[in-house]
């Protein structure tokens, strides 16, 4: 871990950050629905906030940060937006996208990362079905790399 101590990032940047990026194609999967409107839960927005963030970005009008989050509301924000990829998409790229650019956005680092993988993977058999728990161990180990690899593009990029 690079003993990350603080993000310097608010609720609705982080939204429109991942919304921006959902648009960028121009289409908005089914997944990706379901990966922002879960991310709107987890980030804890008010009603109203997910269209205005919508609004701002097709006007191209500014819209605050939002409240701060701390760093632990970051690593259970990204385990549980880890969680529902694993469970409720179909692994497209524009989710594994979302997924890395929270990673990215919350810095988490690899070490960390496979922590938070870990403690998914141990907590599996009370979330899923026995039986489903080896698929969604083998969509954990596969989706690892490809995320990871798109952190390294926003790395890069940054």
């Amino acid at each position: 871990m690079d003993n990350v101590t603080q993000v310097s990032v608010g609720r609705v940047g982080v939204f429109k950050g991942a919304v921006s990026l959902a648009l960028q194609d121009g289409l908005l999967t089914n997944g990706e629905k379901r990966m922002l409107v879960k991310l709107s839960h987890t980030l804890k927005l008010d009603e109203d906030e997910p269209k205005a963030v919508y609004d701002a970005i097709i006007s191209g009008k500014e819209i605050g940060r939002g409240e701060e989050l701390a760093l632990e509301e970051t690593r259970r924000i990204y385990e549980q937006m880890l969680e529902a990829f694993l469970l409720h998409t179909d692994r497209s790229e524009g989710e594994v996208v979302l997924v890395a650019y929270l990673r990215h956005t919350f810095s988490i680092d690899d070490a960390e990362h496979r922590a938070i993988a870990r403690s998914l993977d141990r907590n599996l058999e009370q979330v899923v079905h026995r039986t489903v728990t080896e698929d969604i161990r083998m969509r954990l180990d596969d989706s690892m790399e490809r995320i990871s690899s798109i952190v390294d593009e926003f790395r890069v990029k940054n």
